[in-house]
């Protein structure tokens, strides 16, 4: 039977953007890191509060580039719809929304199905006034915290959360993110069993450890690590 696989999520898009979060490598020396950056402390909602919440497959190595950001969601005075109002609308044709997966002061998470090959994945919005940190992306895009630190540690690397696309509106930003097939979060994981044994706990905590000196290895300290930030599949 195969061993449980932990896969940690992004921190909060609040005070400071996101984190990311542990997997596996075997990363430079924190003594040739670059200075970290830090990843906002906070909630962030498990991804399904069911014991085996179905999810998805496929994982960009890259971060897409958003999709619009204009004033105003609705049509212009000559009638043409606004390209913020074509993103949403874009939106909804890719992919099919399903039920709540958790809110909170972060904004929400909601399931949802990519209609181009059914791959199940996961839609965060974030209210605008809720991101008072934003960085640069290597395209010299520029992108709440979250996404940009995201982007940092997780292409090519498995124990972190994807960011499939992400879109810029009026009065929030939407993430889609990977929504690994048959996880739960860690404290769920627990709960179901009362218990860890050794060996299991042992498996599950050097993982989180592998992935916690990758982020370091690439600048990144994620500051909100615990049971409901991580994923086991």
């Amino acid at each position: 039977r195969p061993r449980p696989r932990p896969r940690l999520l992004p921190g909060p898009a609040g005070d400071t953007g996101g984190a990311a979060a542990p997997a596996a490598s075997a990363a430079s020396s924190p003594l040739r890191s670059p200075p970290l950056l830090s990843a906002a402390a906070g909630p962030e909602p498990p991804v399904s509060a069911s014991k085996e919440p179905t999810c998805g497959h496929g994982r960009p190595g890259a971060v897409e580039r958003r999709s619009g950001a204009v004033p105003g969601p609705g049509p212009s005075a000559d009638g043409r719809v606004s390209p913020a109002r074509k993103a949403q609308q874009g939106l909804k044709e890719r992919y099919r929304l399903g039920s709540l997966l958790g809110r909170g002061g972060f904004g929400s998470v909601l399931a949802a199905t990519r209609l181009s090959d059914g791959a199940p994945v996961a839609i965060k919005r974030v209210p605008r006034n809720r991101i008072h940190h934003w960085g640069q992306l290597p395209d010299g895009t520029r992108a709440p915290l979250e996404i940009v630190l995201l982007h940092k540690v997780s292409a090519g690397f498995p124990g972190i959360v994807q960011l499939h696309e992400w879109l810029e509106l009026p009065s929030n930003v939407v993430m889609v993110l990977e929504r690994p097939e048959r996880s739960q979060d860690l404290l769920h994981f627990i709960w179901a069993r009362g218990f860890l044994c050794e060996e299991v706990a042992r498996h599950l905590f050097c993982q989180v450890l592998e992935a916690v000196r990758h982020c370091t290895s690439c600048g990144v300290l994620h500051r909100d690590i615990k049971p409901e930030n991580i994923l086991v599949d």
